[in-house]
């Protein structure tokens, strides 16, 4: 009887280390899933035995964060304000706007939501380009452009200057990527990274205690450009003239626009910015896109910002800060 005893004992014992050790194999593996919200397609890799449920709330963070802030839905708090020109008090779109207005401030008017009227006039809505006259694209920036020309707070709610619109685009994606990282923590999960199309985040450690390591693509022929390795959280936004473009008379055009012509910047083919939270390197990704190299350059070392560009000719800059986040950065 005691032999028997022992036989179950031990088979006991061996299941038990064989579930510990499948377990174990399971949680070195991240559990992954994408989906389409905010007009494009995001994906979310987490580690953790919670993780389906965690991933699923940090989606759902991305659902609300698209009916504040889309341009396209008609119910969005954002149509509505592009619609009436005025948004209440309790609008859950405020922090946005502020934030909005901050980036404004700071990049010294090249992060402009306000450019949507200019982005409507070549046709990025539409889908049917074409290149507005240098006449309309004055009148646009004079009575329609200027964040803070044309956007103004009515005590704790805003007003927009009839005729105006605002597109959130540049920066709605990392307060999204924000919104969803903490719904991931929250739900209990430490380890994870979000990818919004271009809008990277990632944090904690991973089971098989490896960096997290990012391939910069070459958007003229998808090889890549440079590699972002770290155990700490980062965030990184890559800004470009690949996604969002019209094509008039057999030439592509971007969508970010330069805020003192009026006209699609041309300068570079894409722009990666490092910075710590989601938001900020959004934002400033697309406001540094939208100066002019001799600004831009500039502007990133007087701030201390990494940052890899791609100019439209192939050339490749690193600022100084950047030399410490790209490596095996492509030889041009």
């Amino acid at each position: 009887m005691a032999d028997i005893r022992t036989r179950i004992f031990l088979a006991i014992v061996v299941l038990f280390i064989v579930f510990v050790s499948l377990t174990r194999e399971q949680a070195q593996q991240p559990f992954v899933e994408s989906r389409i919200l905010m007009d494009t397609l995001i994906t979310i890799r987490a580690y953790s035995d919670k993780a389906a449920k965690a991933v699923d709330l940090g989606f759902a963070a991305f659902a609300e964060v698209e009916k504040l802030a889309s341009f396209h839905l008609p119910d969005s708090e954002l149509a509505r304000l592009n619609q009436r020109g005025d948004l209440a008090v309790e609008s859950s779109l405020t922090p946005l706007l502020k934030l909005s207005a901050d980036y404004y401030a700071l990049s010294e008017g090249y992060f402009d939501p306000s450019f949507a009227c200019l982005q409507k006039a070549y046709g990025f809505y539409s889908g049917v380009g074409r290149l507005p006259e240098q006449v309309e694209l004055n009148e646009l920036l004079q009575n329609f452009c200027g964040l803070d020309k044309i956007l103004r707070q009515n005590g704790d709610g805003f007003v927009l200057a009839s005729g105006s619109l605002l597109d959130l685009g540049g920066i709605a994606g990392g307060y999204a990527i924000g919104k969803a990282a903490q719904a991931l923590k929250e739900a209990g999960c430490t380890a994870f990274l979000i990818d919004d199309a271009g809008d990277i985040w990632f944090e904690g450690q991973k089971p098989d205690n490896t960096p997290w390591r990012i391939a910069v693509l070459d958007p003229r022929d998808k090889t890549n450009l440079a590699l972002i390795e770290s155990r700490s959280p980062l965030a990184i936004s890559t800004s470009g003239d690949y996604e969002r473009f019209i094509t008039v008379a057999g030439v592509r055009y971007g969508h970010i626009m330069n805020p003192h012509s009026g006209r699609p910047v041309d300068y570079y083919s894409s722009v990666t910015l490092i910075a710590s939270e989601p938001i900020a390197a959004d934002a400033l990704s697309t406001a540094v896109f939208a100066m002019p190299p001799e600004i831009a350059f500039k502007w990133v070392e007087e701030r201390n910002l990494p940052v890899l560009f791609l100019t439209a000719t192939g050339t490749i800059h690193l600022s100084s800060a950047g030399r410490h986040y790209f490596s095996q950065v492509k030889t041009e």
